[in-house]
């Protein structure tokens, strides 16, 4: 029987990696555009960003939330109801803006110039609040308190735990985040549902301790959502961090281990192996063409789609990443750092 000379095997390596850098080479290169903005006080602090709408606290003289409105070609300046310019706290989803104040939450629709309140009475502080299809809201608040908008009424909802993030999912329902990030929780038109993120093997806790009232001792590694996105079919992408908290100071000092991403595939929740080693993954966005940009406070870093991997270069003197979400019109995603960049 004739033996396969060694030249056969280096030719098949030279031709498998010729076919990845094909592979490699026709993906599409992300491209940045940068938008502009008629004010100055949108490089102020708790941005948020979604669709034609972005939000800010202004800080320049007192706290005043201002919005923006994209037109197509810039950002521009929106005169808000005083309710929501003297916000306690704001969110913002799809055309619909939620404000807190004197323990009423405000759910405003918006079309054109025109707002369109629905409150929540003695609902206490806003946590959080997501448009799904059609005339469906969802707000959370304080105390595992959450309220449902069919489109004539608010409907209580109340989570099995406290919630810090809602998520629309289109027609595979709404979720909720618990507070400590750990244990995201899905509606399915009837009952919340607990899911458990994937667990395994995770790295120790820090070996040394801070100094200080937060004292020397770490709590054990857990999972933590930072943020999530829901694509088109009703999946469900996150970014998140293995997490260990100093055990007297929770929720305010605490180191990362690891950063991660996950995927709802509709059954459970799976990791995702980025090619690259991530110091923090802090934002996640997903676009129509099925794309779901992934980064953390420093730049965008990779992109997924269609099951592989590309690394985002990010222009020269971009600032710290402050949000990022999806554009109005779905093809790529809002960047906001200094200033807003379209990235697609």
């Amino acid at each position: 029987m004739p033996h396969a000379s060694p030249l056969v095997g280096e030719n098949a390596g030279v031709i498998l990696n010729l076919v990845l850098a094909l592979s490699l080479s026709i993906a599409p290169v992300p491209k940045w555009e940068r938008t502009s903005s008629d004010s100055s006080a949108f490089l102020m602090k708790n941005h948020e960003i979604d669709g034609g709408l972005a939000i800010a606290l202004d800080w320049e003289k007192r706290a005043v939330w201002r919005m923006m409105r994209w037109t197509g070609r810039t950002w521009r300046t929106m005169a808000t109801p005083a309710a929501f310019a003297r916000a306690e706290n704001a969110e913002i989803s799809r055309s619909w803006a939620f404000a807190g104040k004197d323990d009423a939450i405000h759910a405003w629709q918006i079309s054109g110039t025109r707002w369109t309140d629905h409150p929540i009475r003695r609902a206490g502080r806003l946590v959080d609040a997501a448009v799904a299809a059609g005339d469906e809201v969802w707000v959370a608040g304080t105390g595992k308190r959450a309220w449902q908008w069919d489109g004539v009424t608010w409907h209580r909802r109340d989570t099995p735990r406290s919630a810090a993030r809602m998520l629309a999912a289109g027609r595979a329902g709404i979720w909720a985040l618990s507070a400590d990030r750990r244990t995201p929780m899905h509606w399915d038109g009837t009952q919340w549902t607990q899911t458990a993120l994937p667990g395994g093997k995770l790295p120790p806790p820090p070996e040394d301790g801070i100094s200080g009232e937060c004292g020397t001792t770490w709590t054990e590694p857990a999972v933590e959502i930072t943020d999530w996105a829901a694509d088109a079919t009703g999946g469900v992408w996150a970014s998140a961090e293995v997490r260990s908290h100093a055990a007297r100071c929770v929720g305010h000092v605490y180191v990362t281990l690891k950063a991660l991403a996950l995927h709802w595939d509709g059954v459970r929740w799976r990791r995702l192996s980025p090619p690259v080693k991530l110091d923090r993954l802090e934002h996640v966005a997903t676009d129509t063409s099925g794309a779901v940009w992934f980064g953390s406070a420093d730049r965008p870093e990779l992109v997924y789609r269609e099951d592989a991997w590309q690394p985002i270069k990010a222009p020269r003197g971009l600032e710290t990443t402050e949000e990022m979400g999806p554009t109005a019109d779905g093809r790529g995603i809002w960047v906001w750092a200094g200033r807003i960049y379209r990235l697609s």
